[in-house]
């Protein structure tokens, strides 16, 4: 179904943006795509001007936590090239979420032609280089004014836009979560659900009291299996050099599509790779040891970052000062980026 799309004030002006200091998720573009889903069909399809939503103090999503968000960047090229990347999986990503929480799938053709829009009308907001990007946020949750335990009947579905440069300034510093618990299996670890970041919180506040960027947690039942970062898939450089990831099959791991990406790209490159459970112990007894070389994150708003220690048992482990691995593909991704290699044609989609 094609949904004619309402655009509505189109003579905002651009804010301005000073691109090398621009904080991440600060500044927001001038408008945003709007629909809403009630008496079983989307209604007031938009790109509407971007201010402050009216909701009930009952708003059922404040109460029972029936929110779910996608993140995804678009770029520009030179020579008027502007895409978004790998917005079919993100898609994909975000139907799966939306079905977790028994919330009515958003159609791909309203999903994609509201994005589409949007972007199109937004066109000044794209960065002048691959350093930066225009960040996306689709969000989607429950609106029914009504206090009781079940599924929304209603639901707002938004996108906005907000241009962004590097997520983190430099190489981060972990703090391994020994106690709290992000996700269990048969919970919500796999979706991007808001409860899920807001459950880690008060990890990323013991994060920073030992002057730490981020928290890497470990499995809810032993405290000893490696899941991933609070912001970021994990990797690990074993020597050979073999790249070493953690499996998504207990459903505890949010599925990225960077941490798919560079999967693919150690593929392209020749870079061994596995999917392996890797125990806190093993990282460290072989950080130690000098087994494993490297150890990095990868996520739509961090790309890839390199770790350089981590803070676990009252002990910092110094990761070697070095990462080719995680800088060489770091260099493939902005290649692909920058279409100086070629990549599967539905990764680059284009405004």
């Amino acid at each position: 179904m094609n949904w004619e799309i309402i655009v509505e004030d189109t003579a905002l002006p651009p804010p301005a943006i000073s691109w090398e200091q621009l904080p991440f998720g600060r500044v927001f573009g001038r408008y945003l795509a709007y629909a809403k889903y009630q008496e079983g069909g989307w209604q007031e399809v938009r790109v509407k001007r971007f201010e402050r939503l009216s909701l009930s103090p009952g708003t059922s999503a404040l109460h029972y936590g029936q929110a779910i968000f996608e993140g995804l960047k678009a770029y520009h090229r030179p020579k008027d090239t502007y895409f978004a990347f790998r917005v079919a999986d993100h898609y994909q990503r975000f139907v799966r979420s939306a079905e977790r929480l028994v919330m009515p799938p958003v159609p791909a053709e309203l999903f994609l032609g509201l994005l589409r829009r949007l972007l199109q009308v937004e066109k000044d907001l794209f960065p002048p280089d691959l350093r930066h990007a225009l960040y996306i946020r689709p969000l989607y949750f429950a609106a029914d004014p009504w206090l009781g335990v079940r599924p929304s009947d209603s639901y707002i579905f938004l996108i906005y836009l907000t241009p962004v440069g590097p997520y983190y300034g430099e190489p981060v510093r972990v703090y391994v979560e020994e106690e709290l618990v992000r996700a269990a299996p048969g919970g919500t670890g796999s979706i991007k659900m808001a409860g899920n970041y807001s459950a880690a919180m008060l990890s990323g506040k013991k994060a920073q009291q030992h002057n730490c960027h981020v928290s890497l947690w470990l499995d809810a039942i032993r405290h000893e299996l490696i899941e991933e970062f609070s912001t970021m898939n994990v990797f690990f450089v074993q020597k050979g050099p073999t790249l070493i990831t953690p499996p998504l099959d207990r459903g505890t791991i949010l599925p990225g599509i960077t941490r798919d990406t560079v999967l693919k790209m150690a593929q392209m490159l020749g870079i061994s790779w596995k999917e392996q459970e890797v125990s806190i112990h093993e990282l460290t007894e072989g950080i130690a040891h000098g087994s494993i070389l490297e150890v990095f994150g990868t996520g739509t708003a961090a790309t890839i970052m390199p770790v350089r220690s981590l803070f676990y048992a009252n002990k910092w482990w110094q990761l070697p000062p070095t990462h080719p691995i995680a800088d060489l593909l770091a260099l493939t991704y902005r290649q692909i980026l920058s279409g100086e290699k070629s990549v599967v044609s539905e990764w680059i989609w284009e405004i």
